[in-house]
């Protein structure tokens, strides 16, 4: 007599579910929407500081070595490079993943680009990678001339006020290679011991010293050679010369070319679904860049840039700023689809006829995308 009939346990139970199931759609709202918050912020993020590094790389390149007067016959110029009796330059055997597509015989340029060398296993469709060159010395970027042609472990220099013990030297020939175009460069250092000022002779010892690297030596150098001050191998001035590129689980990866750290892979950024980029180019003459090029145009390919002919050298010059964009991916998928068919890079450049589609599958729709651009010029090819 004192307990409730079926019928009010029936009502307070279906009263009980409403509610229930009301609560549970209100979670399941705000657990969408937060994580669409988080997404957001996340992508956000990551192209922050993505676009924050490759910025700072990209105005960098070419320090040290497009101001001086050796821009003229340095770039194209082949580069060889050994360190602790290790060649690095070019790489005797194939680079480790994500770079294992590039070429690894390199070219002095401020910045290159290189399309298709990377396929991310997320993304499985090919992305570019940079290679970015540039010094960490500091100086007023002026060659310092031969007064005799070098010899085993010493350079003899018209002043060697411009370099320290520990500096890492770039050695160049104003005299076109014996086959023509653009005669090789070789990085060797100064010696621990040298103490620099207004002596001629400066002796060369330490990691980055091999009397020979491949093909080429020290001896090879005449008095037509110059030498360029790129930095030292204090770590705070050392030079940079590293590929940039997207890799797999959706993460920026950067390269030491010159492996002045002990691990030269290393992860930048995480969220970069795909990385590309176009060539903002000077045509006329003026200093300042008035058209954007594709990598793959055959004018502006790497095979024609790194030709080592005197054109080629031509071209690099050209070459003065770069348009980098970046699909980047959230983490998780969403339940539903929630991104378009297609992404698209560059569509406002040159009236759309640079745009880079990126189709999506439909399980790739389920995730999150940003996409960012940014122009970075080369502000040491300007000058």
């Amino acid at each position: 007599m004192r307990g409730m009939t079926l019928i009010e346990l029936m009502v307070a139970l279906l009263i009980s579910t409403i509610v229930t199931l009301a609560v549970f759609a209100i979670l399941v709202s705000f657990e969408g929407r937060r994580r669409t918050l988080s997404s957001s912020t996340e992508l956000d993020r990551v192209g922050a500081l993505a676009m924050f590094q490759i910025d700072r790389w990209v105005r960098s390149a070419g320090s040290g070595f497009a101001g001086s007067d050796a821009y003229a016959y340095a770039y194209g110029c082949a580069l060889y490079a050994a360190k602790s009796d290790k060649q690095l330059l070019p790489a005797p055997a194939a680079l480790v993943a994500p770079f294992a597509g590039v070429d690894p015989a390199f070219r002095l340029a401020p910045a290159l680009i290189l399309p298709g060398r990377t396929t991310p296993g997320v993304s499985g469709q090919a992305s570019d990678v940079l290679v970015l060159m540039s010094g960490g010395a500091g100086g007023g970027d002026v060659a310092t001339r031969f007064s005799a042609p070098a010899v085993a472990g010493q350079l003899s220099l018209t002043s060697s006020v411009a370099f320290n013990a520990d500096d890492l030297v770039l050695l160049a020939d104003q005299q076109p290679a014996a086959a023509g175009g653009v005669a090789p460069c070789l990085l060797t250092q100064a010696a621990t011991g040298f103490s620099g000022g207004a002596a001629s002779a400066m002796p060369l010892g330490g990691s980055w010293y091999a009397s020979t690297v491949g093909a080429v030596s020290v001896e090879a150098y005449s008095d037509s050679a110059v030498a360029l001050n790129l930095g030292n191998v204090d770590q705070r001035k050392q030079p940079e010369f590293q590929l940039l590129g997207v890799g797999d689980h959706d993460t920026l990866f950067s390269y030491d070319l010159l492996q002045a750290a002990d691990e030269p892979l290393q992860a930048r950024a995480q969220g970069v679904f795909e990385l590309h980029a176009l060539y903002g180019v000077d045509t006329d003459g003026d200093g300042m860049f008035d058209k954007w090029v594709s990598p793959t145009d055959s004018a502006w390919s790497v095979a024609a840039l790194s030709a080592g002919t005197s054109a080629a050298a031509e071209q690099l010059k050209r070459i003065k700023a770069l348009r980098v964009g970046l699909f980047l991916r959230s983490p998780l998928p969403e339940r539903a689809v929630v991104s378009p068919s297609t992404l698209k890079l560059f569509a406002d450049v040159q009236g759309g006829a640079l745009t880079f589609p990126r189709e999506l599958s439909a399980d790739e729709r389920r995730y999150r995308y940003r996409v960012i651009e940014t122009t970075i010029p080369l502000r040491n090819n300007l000058l």
